[in-house]
Protein backbone atom coordinates (compact mmCIF):
# COMPACT_ATOMS: atom_id res chain seq x y z
CA UNK A 1 0.00 0.00 0.00
CA UNK A 2 1.32 3.11 -0.94
CA UNK A 3 2.16 6.15 1.62
CA UNK A 4 -0.76 8.10 -0.44
CA UNK A 5 -3.38 5.29 0.94
CA UNK A 6 -4.51 6.71 3.86
CA UNK A 7 -4.97 10.02 2.87
CA UNK A 8 -6.83 8.94 -0.25
CA UNK A 9 -9.00 6.29 2.54
CA UNK A 10 -9.32 9.75 5.10
CA UNK A 11 -10.71 12.27 1.82
CA UNK A 12 -12.88 9.48 1.04
CA UNK A 13 -14.78 9.37 4.43
CA UNK A 14 -15.22 12.66 4.11
CA UNK A 15 -16.62 12.68 0.49
CA UNK A 16 -18.91 10.33 1.88
CA UNK A 17 -20.28 12.18 4.64
CA UNK A 18 -20.33 14.90 2.62
CA UNK A 19 -22.86 13.48 0.46
CA UNK A 20 -24.44 11.84 2.77
CA UNK A 21 -25.79 14.69 4.35
CA UNK A 22 -27.38 15.85 1.30
CA UNK A 23 -30.99 14.88 1.95
CA UNK A 24 -30.95 17.33 4.97
CA UNK A 25 -29.10 19.94 2.98
CA UNK A 26 -31.47 19.54 0.20
CA UNK A 27 -34.38 19.25 2.51
CA UNK A 28 -33.36 22.67 3.91
CA UNK A 29 -32.88 24.43 0.33
CA UNK A 30 -36.35 23.08 -0.65
CA UNK A 31 -38.31 24.68 2.73
CA UNK A 32 -36.54 28.20 1.96
CA UNK A 33 -37.00 27.84 -1.58
CA UNK A 34 -41.03 27.27 -0.59
CA UNK A 35 -40.52 30.05 1.48
CA UNK A 36 -39.26 32.57 -1.29
CA UNK A 37 -42.08 31.75 -3.13
CA UNK A 38 -44.15 32.52 -0.04
CA UNK A 39 -42.86 36.09 0.32
CA UNK A 40 -42.22 35.32 3.82
CA UNK A 41 -39.77 37.71 5.41
CA UNK A 42 -35.59 36.97 5.04
CA UNK A 43 -36.19 33.43 3.35
CA UNK A 44 -34.37 34.28 0.44
CA UNK A 45 -31.52 35.79 2.41
CA UNK A 46 -31.60 32.56 4.11
CA UNK A 47 -31.47 30.53 0.86
CA UNK A 48 -28.84 32.47 -1.02
CA UNK A 49 -26.63 31.89 2.16
CA UNK A 50 -27.16 28.06 1.93
CA UNK A 51 -26.14 28.27 -1.96
CA UNK A 52 -23.22 30.23 -0.81
CA UNK A 53 -22.19 27.02 1.42
CA UNK A 54 -22.77 24.60 -0.88
CA UNK A 55 -20.82 26.67 -3.67
CA UNK A 56 -17.65 26.82 -1.26
CA UNK A 57 -17.55 23.22 -0.35
CA UNK A 58 -18.89 21.27 -3.09
CA UNK A 59 -15.37 21.66 -4.95
CA UNK A 60 -13.54 21.42 -1.63
CA UNK A 61 -14.77 17.76 -1.27
CA UNK A 62 -14.26 16.66 -4.78
CA UNK A 63 -17.96 17.63 -6.53
CA UNK A 64 -17.11 20.35 -8.50
CA UNK A 65 -20.67 20.81 -10.71
CA UNK A 66 -22.44 21.16 -7.25
CA UNK A 67 -20.76 24.31 -6.80
CA UNK A 68 -21.14 25.43 -9.97
CA UNK A 69 -24.95 24.74 -9.59
CA UNK A 70 -24.85 26.49 -6.41
CA UNK A 71 -23.21 29.38 -7.39
CA UNK A 72 -25.27 30.02 -10.63
CA UNK A 73 -28.08 29.83 -8.07
CA UNK A 74 -26.51 32.47 -5.75
CA UNK A 75 -25.27 34.99 -8.55
CA UNK A 76 -28.89 34.87 -9.57
CA UNK A 77 -30.14 35.72 -6.25
CA UNK A 78 -27.66 38.17 -5.32
CA UNK A 79 -28.62 40.02 -9.34
CA UNK A 80 -32.29 40.18 -8.20
CA UNK A 81 -32.19 41.43 -4.48
CA UNK A 82 -35.46 43.29 -5.00
CA UNK A 83 -37.56 40.91 -7.13
CA UNK A 84 -37.77 37.27 -6.92
CA UNK A 85 -40.84 36.46 -8.24
CA UNK A 86 -38.87 34.59 -11.00
CA UNK A 87 -37.52 32.42 -8.96
CA UNK A 88 -39.51 29.77 -9.84
CA UNK A 89 -38.12 29.28 -13.31
CA UNK A 90 -34.77 30.17 -12.29
CA UNK A 91 -34.11 29.21 -9.05
CA UNK A 92 -36.97 25.98 -9.00
CA UNK A 93 -34.39 24.05 -12.04
CA UNK A 94 -30.97 24.64 -10.52
CA UNK A 95 -32.32 22.75 -7.06
CA UNK A 96 -33.85 19.99 -8.82
CA UNK A 97 -30.36 19.73 -10.81
CA UNK A 98 -28.41 20.05 -7.59
CA UNK A 99 -30.58 17.15 -6.03
CA UNK A 100 -29.28 15.28 -8.90
CA UNK A 101 -25.62 16.32 -8.63
CA UNK A 102 -26.09 14.69 -5.15
CA UNK A 103 -27.66 11.72 -6.37
CA UNK A 104 -24.41 11.37 -9.42
CA UNK A 105 -22.32 11.83 -6.38
CA UNK A 106 -23.49 9.24 -4.36
CA UNK A 107 -23.54 6.96 -7.09
CA UNK A 108 -19.86 7.49 -7.90
CA UNK A 109 -18.98 6.48 -4.60
CA UNK A 110 -20.53 3.20 -4.92
CA UNK A 111 -18.36 0.44 -4.63
CA UNK A 112 -15.93 2.59 -2.54
CA UNK A 113 -17.51 1.75 1.08
CA UNK A 114 -20.00 3.86 0.96
CA UNK A 115 -22.88 3.16 3.23
CA UNK A 116 -25.24 6.09 2.25
CA UNK A 117 -29.23 7.19 3.28
CA UNK A 118 -31.87 7.14 0.87
CA UNK A 119 -32.66 10.85 -0.24
CA UNK A 120 -35.45 11.95 1.52
CA UNK A 121 -38.80 13.84 -0.31
CA UNK A 122 -39.11 17.56 0.71
CA UNK A 123 -41.69 18.63 2.64
CA UNK A 124 -42.65 19.03 6.78
CA UNK A 125 -43.85 15.17 8.37
CA UNK A 126 -46.94 14.79 9.92
CA UNK A 127 -47.76 11.59 11.59
CA UNK A 128 -51.49 10.92 12.38
CA UNK A 129 -51.86 8.01 15.33
CA UNK A 130 -54.92 6.40 16.26
CA UNK A 131 -57.94 7.69 14.16
CA UNK A 132 -59.98 5.49 12.25
CA UNK A 133 -60.26 5.18 8.60
CA UNK A 134 -63.03 8.69 8.12
CA UNK A 135 -61.25 10.71 10.53
CA UNK A 136 -57.94 10.01 9.43
CA UNK A 137 -58.96 10.60 5.79
CA UNK A 138 -60.32 14.17 6.90
CA UNK A 139 -57.26 14.83 8.79
CA UNK A 140 -54.84 14.15 6.27
CA UNK A 141 -56.62 16.04 3.59
CA UNK A 142 -56.21 18.96 5.88
CA UNK A 143 -52.71 18.54 6.58
CA UNK A 144 -51.79 18.22 3.52
CA UNK A 145 -53.25 21.19 2.05
CA UNK A 146 -50.73 23.07 4.39
CA UNK A 147 -47.79 21.39 2.85
CA UNK A 148 -47.19 18.39 4.89
CA UNK A 149 -46.40 14.91 3.94
CA UNK A 150 -48.58 12.71 6.39
CA UNK A 151 -48.37 9.03 7.23
CA UNK A 152 -51.21 7.66 9.30
CA UNK A 153 -50.46 4.88 11.48
CA UNK A 154 -51.55 2.21 14.14
CA UNK A 155 -49.97 2.86 17.33
CA UNK A 156 -48.29 -0.42 17.81
CA UNK A 157 -47.25 -0.52 13.91
CA UNK A 158 -43.69 -0.02 12.47
CA UNK A 159 -45.19 3.23 10.38
CA UNK A 160 -45.67 4.76 14.06
CA UNK A 161 -41.70 4.92 13.93
CA UNK A 162 -41.00 6.72 10.78
CA UNK A 163 -37.55 6.97 9.86
CA UNK A 164 -38.04 11.23 8.50
CA UNK A 165 -38.81 12.60 12.40
CA UNK A 166 -42.20 14.44 11.68
CA UNK A 167 -42.37 18.17 12.37
CA UNK A 168 -46.25 17.82 13.67
CA UNK A 169 -47.48 14.09 15.80
CA UNK A 170 -51.05 14.10 15.44
CA UNK A 171 -52.79 11.54 18.04
CA UNK A 172 -56.22 10.45 18.19
CA UNK A 173 -58.32 9.54 21.04
CA UNK A 174 -61.26 7.44 20.25
CA UNK A 175 -62.92 5.25 22.64
CA UNK A 176 -60.98 1.70 23.07
CA UNK A 177 -57.86 2.97 21.73
CA UNK A 178 -54.38 3.49 23.30
CA UNK A 179 -53.67 5.69 25.67
CA UNK A 180 -52.93 9.43 24.37
CA UNK A 181 -50.72 10.35 27.23
CA UNK A 182 -48.61 7.92 27.06
CA UNK A 183 -47.93 8.00 23.61
CA UNK A 184 -47.82 12.36 23.74
CA UNK A 185 -45.10 11.39 26.61
CA UNK A 186 -43.02 9.25 24.34
CA UNK A 187 -42.74 12.01 21.41
CA UNK A 188 -42.37 14.24 23.96
CA UNK A 189 -39.84 12.87 25.96
CA UNK A 190 -37.46 12.50 23.07
CA UNK A 191 -34.17 14.72 24.25
CA UNK A 192 -33.29 16.42 20.86
CA UNK A 193 -36.01 14.93 18.45
CA UNK A 194 -39.21 16.52 19.75
CA UNK A 195 -41.63 17.28 17.31
CA UNK A 196 -42.42 21.07 16.67
CA UNK A 197 -46.00 20.36 17.59
CA UNK A 198 -47.86 17.32 19.39
CA UNK A 199 -52.09 17.75 19.39
CA UNK A 200 -54.35 15.74 20.91
CA UNK A 201 -57.85 14.98 18.70
CA UNK A 202 -60.35 14.47 21.36
CA UNK A 203 -63.62 12.59 20.46
CA UNK A 204 -64.50 10.75 23.80
CA UNK A 205 -65.44 13.62 25.92
CA UNK A 206 -63.64 12.45 28.74
CA UNK A 207 -60.02 13.99 28.59
CA UNK A 208 -57.42 14.68 31.56
CA UNK A 209 -56.36 18.26 31.74
CA UNK A 210 -53.83 17.74 33.74
CA UNK A 211 -52.38 14.48 32.04
CA UNK A 212 -52.21 16.36 28.68
CA UNK A 213 -50.35 19.19 30.27
CA UNK A 214 -48.02 16.55 32.12
CA UNK A 215 -47.45 14.77 29.20
CA UNK A 216 -46.44 17.65 26.89
CA UNK A 217 -49.49 17.92 24.33
CA UNK A 218 -49.18 21.51 23.02
CA UNK A 219 -53.04 21.44 21.98
CA UNK A 220 -56.42 19.47 22.74
CA UNK A 221 -58.95 19.99 19.68
CA UNK A 222 -62.57 18.29 20.32
CA UNK A 223 -63.14 16.03 17.14
CA UNK A 224 -66.10 18.53 15.93
CA UNK A 225 -63.51 21.16 14.94
CA UNK A 226 -60.67 18.86 14.16
CA UNK A 227 -60.38 19.91 10.41
CA UNK A 228 -60.29 23.84 10.78
CA UNK A 229 -58.72 23.98 13.94
CA UNK A 230 -56.28 21.14 13.16
CA UNK A 231 -55.40 23.25 9.51
CA UNK A 232 -54.63 26.31 11.35
CA UNK A 233 -52.30 24.59 14.24
CA UNK A 234 -50.77 23.02 10.82
CA UNK A 235 -50.17 26.30 8.72
CA UNK A 236 -48.45 27.91 11.75
CA UNK A 237 -45.77 24.65 12.60
CA UNK A 238 -45.48 24.90 8.91
CA UNK A 239 -44.61 28.83 8.57
CA UNK A 240 -42.30 29.05 11.50
CA UNK A 241 -40.21 26.08 9.89
CA UNK A 242 -38.22 28.65 8.03
CA UNK A 243 -35.25 30.76 7.79
CA UNK A 244 -33.96 29.90 10.75
CA UNK A 245 -34.96 31.45 14.33
CA UNK A 246 -33.41 34.50 15.75
CA UNK A 247 -31.75 35.46 19.15
CA UNK A 248 -30.61 38.53 20.52
CA UNK A 249 -27.59 37.71 22.93
CA UNK A 250 -26.90 40.56 25.36
CA UNK A 251 -23.22 39.22 27.31
CA UNK A 252 -20.48 41.97 27.99
CA UNK A 253 -18.12 38.98 28.72
CA UNK A 254 -16.77 38.29 25.26
CA UNK A 255 -15.41 34.46 26.19
CA UNK A 256 -19.21 34.05 27.44
CA UNK A 257 -20.81 34.79 24.22
CA UNK A 258 -18.55 33.20 22.25
CA UNK A 259 -19.44 30.05 23.97
CA UNK A 260 -23.23 30.94 24.08
CA UNK A 261 -22.91 31.87 20.44
CA UNK A 262 -21.45 28.31 19.61
CA UNK A 263 -24.05 25.98 21.67
CA UNK A 264 -26.98 27.87 19.75
CA UNK A 265 -25.05 27.86 16.34
CA UNK A 266 -25.13 24.07 16.67
CA UNK A 267 -29.11 24.42 16.71
CA UNK A 268 -29.35 26.17 13.58
CA UNK A 269 -30.06 29.05 15.54
CA UNK A 270 -28.81 32.66 13.83
CA UNK A 271 -27.69 34.75 17.01
CA UNK A 272 -26.88 38.67 16.85
CA UNK A 273 -24.34 39.74 20.26
CA UNK A 274 -24.07 42.86 21.66
CA UNK A 275 -22.49 43.93 24.67
CA UNK A 276 -24.15 47.35 26.28
CA UNK A 277 -27.52 48.65 27.19
CA UNK A 278 -27.23 51.06 24.36
CA UNK A 279 -26.27 48.75 21.86
CA UNK A 280 -29.34 45.94 22.55
CA UNK A 281 -31.66 49.20 22.38
CA UNK A 282 -30.52 50.58 18.66
CA UNK A 283 -30.27 46.61 18.29
CA UNK A 284 -34.16 45.91 19.15
CA UNK A 285 -35.35 48.91 17.34
CA UNK A 286 -34.11 47.98 13.65
CA UNK A 287 -34.34 43.89 14.07
CA UNK A 288 -36.56 41.39 15.39
CA UNK A 289 -35.44 38.74 17.37
CA UNK A 290 -37.30 35.56 18.46
CA UNK A 291 -35.89 35.40 22.13
CA UNK A 292 -33.77 37.91 24.04
CA UNK A 293 -31.10 36.28 25.65
CA UNK A 294 -30.29 38.85 28.75
CA UNK A 295 -27.10 39.15 30.99
CA UNK A 296 -28.25 41.06 34.19
CA UNK A 297 -25.00 43.04 35.05
CA UNK A 298 -23.93 45.38 32.00
CA UNK A 299 -21.33 48.26 31.54
CA UNK A 300 -23.69 50.97 31.39
CA UNK A 301 -26.74 49.90 33.13
CA UNK A 302 -28.89 45.66 33.49
CA UNK A 303 -30.81 43.50 31.64
CA UNK A 304 -33.69 44.26 33.62
CA UNK A 305 -33.91 47.96 31.23
CA UNK A 306 -33.40 46.08 28.33
CA UNK A 307 -36.53 44.17 29.11
CA UNK A 308 -38.43 46.63 30.12
CA UNK A 309 -37.34 48.62 26.61
CA UNK A 310 -38.58 45.09 25.15
CA UNK A 311 -41.85 45.40 26.87
CA UNK A 312 -42.65 48.82 26.20
CA UNK A 313 -42.54 48.37 22.11
CA UNK A 314 -45.62 46.45 21.15
CA UNK A 315 -43.59 44.58 18.70
CA UNK A 316 -41.85 42.73 21.50
CA UNK A 317 -44.11 42.45 23.86
CA UNK A 318 -44.40 38.60 23.14
CA UNK A 319 -41.12 37.44 22.58
CA UNK A 320 -39.62 35.23 25.30
CA UNK A 321 -37.02 36.96 27.50
CA UNK A 322 -34.34 34.78 29.26
CA UNK A 323 -32.05 36.17 32.12
CA UNK A 324 -28.06 35.14 32.32
CA UNK A 325 -26.90 35.49 35.75
CA UNK A 326 -23.79 33.90 38.14
CA UNK A 327 -25.97 35.32 41.28
CA UNK A 328 -27.45 32.65 43.30
CA UNK A 329 -30.49 35.04 45.65
CA UNK A 330 -33.67 35.51 44.69
CA UNK A 331 -33.99 38.87 44.59
CA UNK A 332 -32.43 39.03 40.92
CA UNK A 333 -34.85 36.49 40.44
CA UNK A 334 -37.83 38.39 41.56
CA UNK A 335 -36.73 41.70 39.93
CA UNK A 336 -36.46 39.31 36.23
CA UNK A 337 -40.10 38.76 36.30
CA UNK A 338 -40.92 42.18 37.21
CA UNK A 339 -39.22 43.42 34.28
CA UNK A 340 -41.24 40.99 31.75
CA UNK A 341 -38.67 38.36 31.81
CA UNK A 342 -40.25 34.98 30.86
CA UNK A 343 -37.66 32.54 32.21
CA UNK A 344 -33.68 32.35 34.37
CA UNK A 345 -30.88 30.97 34.05
CA UNK A 346 -27.80 30.48 36.47
CA UNK A 347 -24.50 30.61 35.52
CA UNK A 348 -22.43 28.37 34.72
CA UNK A 349 -25.35 26.99 32.15
CA UNK A 350 -25.25 23.46 30.98
CA UNK A 351 -25.24 23.39 27.03
CA UNK A 352 -28.35 20.85 26.55
CA UNK A 353 -30.40 23.20 29.02
CA UNK A 354 -29.93 26.07 27.52
CA UNK A 355 -30.73 24.87 23.89
CA UNK A 356 -33.82 23.18 24.79
CA UNK A 357 -35.21 26.13 26.81
CA UNK A 358 -34.52 28.42 24.06
CA UNK A 359 -35.80 26.07 21.59
CA UNK A 360 -38.61 25.72 23.39
CA UNK A 361 -39.34 29.31 24.20
CA UNK A 362 -38.87 30.03 20.48
CA UNK A 363 -41.15 27.58 19.59
CA UNK A 364 -44.31 28.48 21.70
CA UNK A 365 -43.60 32.11 21.32
CA UNK A 366 -43.93 32.14 17.60
CA UNK A 367 -47.29 30.22 17.82
CA UNK A 368 -48.52 32.55 20.04
CA UNK A 369 -47.60 35.44 18.30
CA UNK A 370 -49.04 33.48 15.02
CA UNK A 371 -52.40 34.03 16.49
CA UNK A 372 -52.08 37.38 18.23
CA UNK A 373 -50.62 39.22 15.07
CA UNK A 374 -52.00 37.43 12.25
CA UNK A 375 -55.66 37.69 10.81
CA UNK A 376 -57.31 33.99 11.30
CA UNK A 377 -58.51 33.39 7.76
CA UNK A 378 -56.19 34.90 5.15
CA UNK A 379 -53.21 34.75 7.37
CA UNK A 380 -51.95 38.48 6.95
CA UNK A 381 -51.18 40.70 9.49
CA UNK A 382 -54.63 41.64 11.14
CA UNK A 383 -55.52 45.45 11.84
CA UNK A 384 -54.03 46.48 15.31
CA UNK A 385 -50.35 44.42 14.24
CA UNK A 386 -50.52 46.46 10.90
CA UNK A 387 -50.95 49.90 12.24
CA UNK A 388 -48.21 49.13 14.34
CA UNK A 389 -45.84 48.36 11.54
CA UNK A 390 -47.09 51.53 10.61
CA UNK A 391 -46.33 53.33 12.81
CA UNK A 392 -42.49 51.63 13.65
CA UNK A 393 -42.06 51.88 9.94
CA UNK A 394 -42.84 55.80 10.14
CA UNK A 395 -40.33 56.07 12.66
CA UNK A 396 -37.42 53.99 11.05
CA UNK A 397 -37.81 55.96 7.83
CA UNK A 398 -37.78 59.66 9.66
CA UNK A 399 -33.91 57.68 10.94
CA UNK A 400 -33.17 56.40 7.59
CA UNK A 401 -34.44 59.64 5.86
CA UNK A 402 -36.22 57.08 3.37
CA UNK A 403 -39.52 57.36 1.95
CA UNK A 404 -41.84 54.59 1.85
CA UNK A 405 -45.51 53.62 0.63
CA UNK A 406 -48.49 52.85 2.34
CA UNK A 407 -51.73 51.55 0.29
CA UNK A 408 -55.25 50.70 0.86
CA UNK A 409 -57.36 48.70 -1.17
CA UNK A 410 -60.79 46.94 -1.02
CA UNK A 411 -62.71 44.70 -3.21
CA UNK A 412 -65.25 46.05 -5.58
CA UNK A 413 -68.78 45.60 -4.90
CA UNK A 414 -67.53 42.17 -2.68
CA UNK A 415 -71.61 42.28 -1.14
CA UNK A 416 -72.62 41.27 -4.44
CA UNK A 417 -69.92 37.99 -3.75
CA UNK A 418 -71.67 36.82 -0.56
CA UNK A 419 -75.17 37.73 -1.58
CA UNK A 420 -74.98 35.87 -4.74
CA UNK A 421 -72.26 32.69 -3.73
CA UNK A 422 -72.52 32.93 0.08
CA UNK A 423 -70.35 33.66 2.62
CA UNK A 424 -68.11 30.57 2.31
CA UNK A 425 -66.95 30.99 -0.96
CA UNK A 426 -66.44 34.86 0.06
CA UNK A 427 -64.15 33.55 2.64
CA UNK A 428 -62.91 31.79 -0.42
CA UNK A 429 -62.38 35.19 -2.55
CA UNK A 430 -60.37 36.63 0.32
CA UNK A 431 -57.90 33.87 0.97
CA UNK A 432 -57.33 33.75 -3.06
CA UNK A 433 -56.54 37.76 -2.83
CA UNK A 434 -53.98 37.38 -0.07
CA UNK A 435 -52.25 34.57 -1.64
CA UNK A 436 -52.37 36.60 -4.54
CA UNK A 437 -50.45 39.96 -2.45
CA UNK A 438 -48.43 37.54 -0.66
CA UNK A 439 -46.83 36.48 -4.57
CA UNK A 440 -46.32 39.69 -6.15
CA UNK A 441 -45.46 41.56 -3.28
CA UNK A 442 -41.53 41.63 -2.15
CA UNK A 443 -40.08 39.75 0.74
CA UNK A 444 -40.05 43.41 2.43
CA UNK A 445 -43.71 43.92 2.20
CA UNK A 446 -45.63 43.76 5.28
CA UNK A 447 -49.29 42.98 4.08
CA UNK A 448 -52.54 43.10 6.14
CA UNK A 449 -56.21 42.77 6.62
CA UNK A 450 -57.78 46.19 7.53
CA UNK A 451 -61.08 44.62 8.02
CA UNK A 452 -63.95 43.07 6.43
CA UNK A 453 -62.97 43.64 2.38
CA UNK A 454 -60.45 45.69 2.65
CA UNK A 455 -56.70 45.52 2.82
CA UNK A 456 -53.29 47.42 3.29
CA UNK A 457 -49.49 47.67 2.41
CA UNK A 458 -46.77 48.58 3.75
CA UNK A 459 -44.07 48.98 0.60
CA UNK A 460 -40.60 50.05 2.55
CA UNK A 461 -38.37 52.10 1.22
CA UNK A 462 -40.70 52.59 -1.88
CA UNK A 463 -42.17 55.24 -4.25
CA UNK A 464 -45.94 56.44 -5.21
CA UNK A 465 -43.92 54.85 -8.96
CA UNK A 466 -43.28 51.79 -7.37
CA UNK A 467 -46.61 51.56 -5.55
CA UNK A 468 -48.67 52.11 -8.27
CA UNK A 469 -46.34 49.71 -10.49
CA UNK A 470 -47.24 47.03 -8.08
CA UNK A 471 -51.26 47.64 -7.63
CA UNK A 472 -51.72 47.34 -11.35
CA UNK A 473 -49.90 44.02 -11.49
CA UNK A 474 -52.30 43.20 -8.54
CA UNK A 475 -54.78 44.04 -10.82
CA UNK A 476 -54.27 42.42 -13.95
CA UNK A 477 -53.63 39.47 -12.35
CA UNK A 478 -56.93 39.03 -10.58
CA UNK A 479 -58.19 39.07 -14.20
CA UNK A 480 -56.22 36.92 -15.74
CA UNK A 481 -55.98 34.28 -12.45
CA UNK A 482 -59.58 35.03 -10.95
CA UNK A 483 -60.84 33.08 -7.71
CA UNK A 484 -62.71 29.92 -8.47
CA UNK A 485 -65.92 28.22 -7.17
CA UNK A 486 -65.90 24.43 -6.00
CA UNK A 487 -67.36 23.42 -9.33
CA UNK A 488 -64.30 25.62 -10.79
CA UNK A 489 -66.96 28.73 -12.27
CA UNK A 490 -64.31 31.74 -12.10
CA UNK A 491 -65.68 34.37 -9.43
CA UNK A 492 -64.61 37.70 -11.21
CA UNK A 493 -63.44 40.48 -8.52
CA UNK A 494 -61.33 44.07 -8.92
CA UNK A 495 -59.49 45.77 -6.42
CA UNK A 496 -59.63 49.62 -5.67
CA UNK A 497 -56.32 51.15 -4.67
CA UNK A 498 -55.55 54.35 -2.72
CA UNK A 499 -52.02 55.33 -2.14
CA UNK A 500 -50.27 57.50 0.55
CA UNK A 501 -46.49 58.19 0.69
CA UNK A 502 -44.50 59.16 3.70
CA UNK A 503 -43.38 61.69 4.51
CA UNK A 504 -45.23 63.78 1.28
CA UNK A 505 -48.65 62.43 2.16
CA UNK A 506 -48.37 61.93 6.26
CA UNK A 507 -45.71 62.25 8.35
CA UNK A 508 -47.75 59.49 11.00
CA UNK A 509 -49.43 56.49 10.69
CA UNK A 510 -52.41 58.24 11.31
CA UNK A 511 -52.62 60.80 8.46
CA UNK A 512 -50.93 58.12 5.81
CA UNK A 513 -54.26 55.83 7.12
CA UNK A 514 -56.46 58.97 5.95
CA UNK A 515 -54.81 59.98 3.11
CA UNK A 516 -54.70 56.63 1.73
CA UNK A 517 -58.04 56.28 2.86
CA UNK A 518 -59.62 59.30 1.18
CA UNK A 519 -57.50 58.36 -2.27
CA UNK A 520 -59.25 54.92 -1.90
CA UNK A 521 -62.56 56.49 -2.20
CA UNK A 522 -61.74 59.03 -4.55
CA UNK A 523 -60.52 55.90 -6.77
CA UNK A 524 -63.89 53.64 -6.62
CA UNK A 525 -65.46 56.67 -6.62
CA UNK A 526 -64.39 57.81 -10.52
CA UNK A 527 -64.33 53.91 -11.43
CA UNK A 528 -61.84 54.13 -13.88
CA UNK A 529 -59.71 51.25 -13.20
CA UNK A 530 -56.96 53.61 -11.85
CA UNK A 531 -54.66 53.83 -9.25
CA UNK A 532 -55.40 57.48 -7.18
CA UNK A 533 -53.03 58.20 -4.55
CA UNK A 534 -53.38 61.54 -2.04
CA UNK A 535 -53.47 64.84 -3.51
CA UNK A 536 -54.17 63.66 -6.69
CA UNK A 537 -56.78 65.76 -8.56
CA UNK A 538 -60.41 64.37 -8.84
Amino acid sequence: MSDLDPLEEAMGNLRREYVAEAPARMMELRKDYAAVLSSEPEAAHSLKGRFHKLAGSGGSYGFPEISELARRAEDWLGEHAEDYREAREVVGPLIEELDRAFHRAEGSLVGHGSDLPRHVDFGWHALILGAGRAMAGLLAARLEAVGFDVVVADANSPQASPAVPPELVVLVHEAGGPDPYALAAAWTGRRGMRPRGVVLIESTGDYDRLRAAASGIDAVIPAAVADTELHNFAKAIARVGSPPAKVLLVEDDPAQADAIGAILGQANLKVTTCATVREASALLSNEFPDLILLDVRLPDGDGFTVARLARQDSRLALVPIVFLTAAADTEHQIRAVRAGGDDYLRKPIDPTLLTLLVLNRIERGRRVREMAHRDGLTGLLNHATLMAELEHAGEAARRRQEPFAFVMADLDHFKRVNDTHGHLLGDTVLVHVARLLQRLGRSSDLLGRYGGDEFAMILLNNTAEGAAILTDRIRKSLLEDPATSRDGTPIPIRMSFGIAVYPEDGATAGALVEAADRALYQSKRLGRDRVMRAGDPS
